[in-house]
């Protein structure tokens, strides 16, 4: 049978599951808590693949793979260690936040500091970020469609805007149950790809810096060295994905999901044991990459060495599924930044500028509604994606990090915490992220702005008490 109908075979059997799936979901979201959060009374293992699903995103499978075939091992320092710190300090904040009770990361940051405005401000920072970061996702489905489907990388993101909408508009029940089945898929995939790379490379099933490249030399092909990066530049990067993931309310919300303080920690602590084992996984097959197809660094960027590799090697109706499984991964981070989107569009920016109180029925009209222009704007944007998805979506993270960290740790943790200190912190945030950023330091630029806003969230509150100490 010819290999692209497989392929198209495997394309419309994971639409028709989808489309169920989101068919049955939108019935069981017709309450805020429902449809935000499923009522706050997820289990484990729902929590476990929606986490899991949301944080293994096209930065991951791309872009991660793609920069451990062309820079190896030391990729890991600049974004799976602090990726993994990040998430100790989601586990070491379980407690305080689950003892909110609140919808909305923005109404979280609201209500800490008595402040309307810092919820709608924070929100759309918020939305504008996710906007941005959805364009990975995206461009991960292209890649990935066009290749499985022998078509138009344009005519492919448009059919991941179909998908990413479709499964928002059940809320956070359909996203955990499409997660469920893309996370099974994707470890699946996974798993057989590591064995055949372990087949083609034989004698080596773990493989460091060094055997790539000794093996590459003995095949006669010439390396160029990768410049080194500073120990201050990895350290710094921690500001990047590690604070950023520790202050993203994609995360944060599946712990406000759970059922439980403990199921919440549970859930944390199991996603990082099979993290490991994936990031292990993905690692092996970006240096097995590296040593069965050395020519692609030549003309590939990171971004398409994966799945251009993964074809030529897996040239078997396999490849189709591995494709689909690719594009579950894209499509799991994707809706539920989209689903955010229209949360915090919905609840904390239209229905608290409004003079008028809002029902919980229009609020879900509004939320669906603004899916679809979220949806919309970050198509828009990825027919001209970035380059480099690892080091955009760092940025992206960095901002969230300067911009947001200091108000929810300070929030949760910082009794002294007022107003004006939260409002001076956020835009220091901001404005110091465009400054550094178009710096050249030799550190991340995340760092220094984090530093500043904390330092502003802290010195304006003395300040403020030093004042009305002199009257």
């Amino acid at each position: 049978m010819n290999q692209v109908l497989i392929q198209l075979i495997y394309f419309v059997i994971y639409s028709v599951v989808f489309l169920v799936i989101g068919k049955l979901s939108f019935s069981e979201s017709d309450s805020l808590s429902k449809f935000f959060v499923g009522e706050r009374k997820n289990d484990e293992k729902r929590l476990f693949f929606t986490f899991v699903g949301t944080w293994v995103s096209a930065a991951t499978i791309l872009g991660f793979t793609g920069n451990v075939y062309h820079s190896g091992l030391s990729v890991i320092a600049s974004s799976v260690i602090p990726w993994f710190i990040g998430a100790g300090l989601l586990y070491l904040m379980t407690d305080r936040l689950y003892e909110n009770d609140v919808l909305s990361i923005p109404q979280l940051i609201g209500k800490k500091h008595d402040s309307k405005f810092l919820q709608t401000a924070s929100a759309i920072f918020m939305i504008c970020g996710y906007i941005f970061y959805l364009m990975i996702q995206i461009k991960g489905f292209g890649i990935a469609v066009s290749s499985l489907l022998n078509i138009n990388y344009k005519v492919a993101v448009f059919l991941v805007y179909l998908f990413i909408l479709y499964s928002s508009f059940g809320g956070f029940n359909s996203v955990t149950k499409s997660d469920c089945l893309n996370l099974i898929m994707l470890s699946v995939s996974i798993g057989v790809l590591y064995l055949v790379i372990v087949k083609n490379v034989p004698g080596h099933w773990f493989l460091t810096d060094q055997t790539v490249h000794e093996l590459i030399k003995s095949k006669g092909v010439f390396e160029n060295q990768t410049a080194e990066i500073g120990i201050f530049v990895y350290i710094s990067m921690f500001f990047g994905w590690g604070m950023g993931l520790a202050s993203n309310p994609q995360y944060m919300v599946r712990i406000l999901a759970a059922k439980d303080k403990k199921t919440a920690k549970h859930m944390i602590l199991h996603a990082l044991i099979f993290l490991c084992v994936l990031y292990f996984a993905l690692t092996q097959i970006g240096l097995g990459l590296r040593i069965l197809f050395p020519q692609l660094k030549n003309y590939c960027s990171a971004d398409d060495v994966f799945i251009y590799a993964v074809v030529n090697l897996m040239n078997t109706p396999f490849s189709g599924f591995f494709l689909i499984s690719v594009i579950g991964a894209c499509v799991s981070t994707a809706n539920s930044q989209l689903h955010l989107i229209g949360c915090m569009l919905s609840y904390d920016v239209a229905a608290q500028i409004t003079k008028r109180k809002m029902s919980e029925e229009q609020i879900l009209i509004l939320a669906r509604v603004f899916i679809f222009i979220g949806g919309t704007a970050a198509l828009i944007l990825s027919v001209n994606p970035p380059e480099d998805m690892l080091s955009f979506g760092a940025d992206i993270w960095g901002l969230f990090s300067a911009a947001l960290a200091p108000l929810i740790y300070g929030g949760l943790y910082w009794k002294r915490r007022t107003k004006a200190g939260a409002v001076g912190a956020f835009f220091t945030g901001l404005i110091c992220s465009v400054l550094f950023w178009k710096m050249d330091l030799q550190i991340y630029w995340a760092f220094p702005a984090t530093l500043c806003a904390a330092a502003v969230y802290v010195v304006i509150p003395m300040f403020e008490k030093k004042r009305g100490a002199e009257e």
